[in-house]
């Protein structure tokens, strides 16, 4: 298994933050090349992975298995999902119908695709609904994000979302849409207008049928709604390459993908249980034993 910046990381009990003093960047740029987010990530992985032996932080994890959790893995869903970001993002693109729509069934990978395709494009932000939270309070975060700040009353909030949209375009990505009450979903719609400003509803299927019930909102969604698919056992294989540098036999892999029903969520959390078995037997790859003993 080669080498990444996750495994040198861990290997020598180093934070991102201690590894980002050594290497003198930024944190978050060791945040998007440990994701793969990062521009030519592989360059610059191998960059800081160069500062850090020089540092004296050189022992590796060729002798143990390590998951990077913060792995983009480009699946057909995440190519679903990046493709309406974009089309909803473009500068060029039409503000008709510029509510975007991602819906799926819990743990296929929605709100981990969200917040990586923020971390790459600097044109799009990403907010968390909690279920209860006001008008004011929800649109507070929204500004945090855009700008830094959380304006107290409804209209400054307004202001700034619309002071914002005027200067650069920005994608506004609210997760857990779903659990959205309609005066949220209908408030939502006129910030849409009345802003110019794209949003993109993530959130399960209730979503769909919540906005369908409304023609105003259902009129103003952009085709086509993407939605999360179950995993498919190609995704669960490149996922153990991207993730863990392994290349799984075929045996294998149909049985990760038969215990993840199809979740990404749960492939993640077998993978990272197969890891610390792999670890505590001083394996560095995964077999049926171990799998068996999920």
């Amino acid at each position: 298994m080669s080498a990444n910046l996750q495994s040198v990381l861990q290997a020598n009990g180093l934070s991102m933050r201690q590894a980002a003093d050594i290497a003198q960047v930024d944190k978050s740029v060791i945040v998007k090349v440990c994701g793969q987010t990062y521009h030519e990530w592989e360059r610059k992985e191998a960059e800081i992975i160069g500062l850090l032996r020089d540092a004296g932080y050189d022992k590796t994890a060729a002798d143990q298995l390590y998951v990077n959790t913060d792995v983009l893995v480009k699946t057909d869903n995440v190519s679903r999902f990046f493709a309406l970001a974009d089309d909803l993002s473009d500068p060029d693109s039409s503000m008709t119908s510029s509510l975007g729509m991602a819906i799926g069934t819990a743990e296929r990978g929605k709100s981990h695709a969200a917040k990586k395709y923020c971390e790459k494009n600097d044109n799009a932000v990403y907010t968390l609904y909690v279920d209860g939270y006001s008008r004011v309070q929800l649109l507070r975060n929204i500004c945090y994000e855009l700008a830094g700040t959380r304006p107290y009353s409804f209209g400054a909030c307004v202001a700034i979302i619309a002071e914002f949209s005027r200067v650069n375009r920005r994608l506004i990505i609210i997760d857990e849409a779903d659990k959205c009450p309609l005066s949220i979903l209908e408030m939502l719609r006129g910030i849409n207008e009345s802003c110019q400003v794209p949003l993109l509803l993530v959130g399960e299927e209730a979503l769909k049928g919540k906005i369908d019930g409304v023609p105003r909102l259902r009129s103003r969604i952009r085709k086509p709604v993407c939605l999360f698919e179950n995993l498919k056992p190609s995704d669960v294989s490149v996922f153990y390459s991207a993730a863990c540098g392994l290349t799984v036999e075929s045996s294998l892999v149909e049985t990760l993908y038969r215990r993840s029903r199809g979740g990404f969520r749960t492939l993640v959390n077998e993978a990272l249980a197969l890891a610390k078995i792999a670890r505590a037997s001083g394996l560095t790859t995964i077999t049926p034993a171990m799998v068996d003993k999920l």
